[in-house]
């Protein structure tokens, strides 16, 4: 399931997608803003809704990969109650930090 935020005139802000991974491991991914627009609160919206579709779903473990220079994802991640977790392969050739919640 993908998530947009659009403003008044058709401009998405934000976006956030929920996967389902293996069991009931859920990865929320894709969180992303528009650089040059206003958005606030947009990627955090975005966020909860990808991250309540994947509970609704039978998520019992919510996982992501992200950077850790995008300071205002690491603000939501930690907002909603993820810790971060090692890994010894972040898959993404830009991801270098990961999180977990376990539901």
């Amino acid at each position: 399931m993908i998530y947009f935020a659009i403003d008044d005139d058709g401009t998405a802000l934000a976006t956030c997608m929920a996967k389902p991974m293996e069991g009931s491991t859920w990865e929320l991914c894709k969180l992303g803003s528009n650089k040059n627009r206003k958005h606030s609160g947009s990627g955090s919206m975005v966020f909860e809704a990808a991250m309540n579709w994947a509970i609704r779903h039978g998520a019992g473990r919510l996982f992501l990969i992200s950077n850790s220079k995008l300071s205002p994802a690491l603000h939501i991640y930690e907002k909603y109650g993820f810790t971060e977790v090692k890994l010894a392969d972040y898959e993404y050739e830009r991801g270098d930090i990961a999180f977990e919640k376990i539901i």
